[in-house]
């Protein structure tokens, strides 16, 4: 009877143990075993020569014998507002990437618009096994209290500074985004532009202010150059229909919005990217598939994803214990049709 072949799936099961590793590198047991749970006594160098052993055998460590061995849980939960989002999804990708690399497990747990669905949802965040949580979403300062209340000195790391609360923050530099966008529409030549701002949202508030600022710079008065909607209703654009008639640029203070307004130039006659370029925020992936598609702003949350991953990570095992890191990630100009006649 012929012997029945190893699988790779064998060989990930348990076929793959320490000391093979400890062979592969010439290394004690021992010492493997340390830098398999990322003990600070072993060097950066040592670590990478086990990595690899364990990449060219197909060694994954049981989850169960790295946490009874370092007493961690090696799973992080990430806190989303909805996962539709573009930042929200590039944001979770990115922690994943970094996951994937370090050995942790992700749980994500999207929030919703409800505030009592919000606030159990946290509690079901703060019960979970876990070492630490990332937050890609605002929270109001209660909320926040709460959460970090039930962490009981877990790190965690936010996408936004939240008042009274000391945590690392990663954020998405909202104000150059709008920088960004208004230096791509105003041209020297341009000064019949129209920003479009979305109320009721803190983000696009500083957005605005990034986008007044380049006004300013360029001699145009940004009260003149704004108009306001709401966030929904079947009517919310009429106030821009009467510029949208005459303008030869327009920015919108996100890509949802931002189509809307390729829509409506649409029924007015008024081709996108022919008569009138069209910027959003965002980098939506919707924005990638109209005609002409979308010119954006990317708020590069995968990279911020992955910064947070790291740091989470160097908090937990207690490699990294300086004050609380405040970093704005600066965003991306993603340039596409929908702008070439500005």
């Amino acid at each position: 009877m012929q012997p029945k072949a190893e699988s790779g799936l064998d060989k990930v099961m348990g076929k793959i143990t320490i000391e093979d590793i400890s062979r592969e590198t010439e290394l004690s047991r021992g010492t493997v075993s340390r830098a398999l749970n990322d003990r600070p006594d072993i060097s950066t160098k040592t670590k990478q020569r086990v990595l690899e052993a364990c990449r060219k055998l197909n060694y994954v460590p049981s989850h169960a014998a790295r946490s009874l061995a370092t007493g961690r849980c090696y799973a992080v939960a990430v806190v989303v507002d909805d996962l539709r989002s573009a930042f929200a999804g590039c944001f979770l990708r990115g922690v994943l990437a970094r996951a994937r690399d370090e050995r942790y497990a992700v749980h994500a747990f999207e929030l919703g618009a409800d505030p009592q669905t919000a606030v159990e949802h946290l509690c079901t965040v703060a019960s979970e096994r876990v070492d630490s949580v990332l937050l890609a979403t605002s929270l109001p300062t209660d909320l926040a209290r709460q959460l970090t209340a039930a962490m009981e000195a877990r790190p965690l790391v936010t996408c936004d500074l939240i008042e009274g609360i000391a945590c690392d923050t990663f954020a998405p530099d909202h104000v150059e985004a709008g920088r960004l966008a208004a230096r791509h529409i105003i041209q020297d030549d341009i000064a019949d532009i129209v920003y479009v701002h979305e109320t009721g949202s803190a983000t696009a508030s500083k957005c605005l202010a990034g986008f007044h600022e380049i006004c300013r710079e360029r001699g145009l008065a940004p009260d003149q150059l704004t108009i306001e909607v709401a966030a929904s209703g079947t009517d919310r654009l009429e106030p821009v229909r009467d510029r949208l008639a005459e303008a030869r640029a327009v920015a919108a203070s996100n890509d949802y919005l931002a189509i809307d307004l390729m829509l409506l130039c649409c029924e007015m006659g008024r081709i996108p990217a022919r008569d009138i370029a069209i910027i959003g925020q965002g980098n939506e992936l919707v924005g990638t598939c109209i005609s002409p598609t979308l010119t954006t702003v990317d708020l590069c949350g995968e990279e911020i994803g992955r910064r947070a991953m790291d740091l989470a990570v160097q908090r937990i095992s207690k490699t990294r214990q300086d004050a609380p890191q405040h970093i704005q990630v600066p965003p991306l100009l993603i340039v596409r049709e929908s702008t070439r006649c500005a």
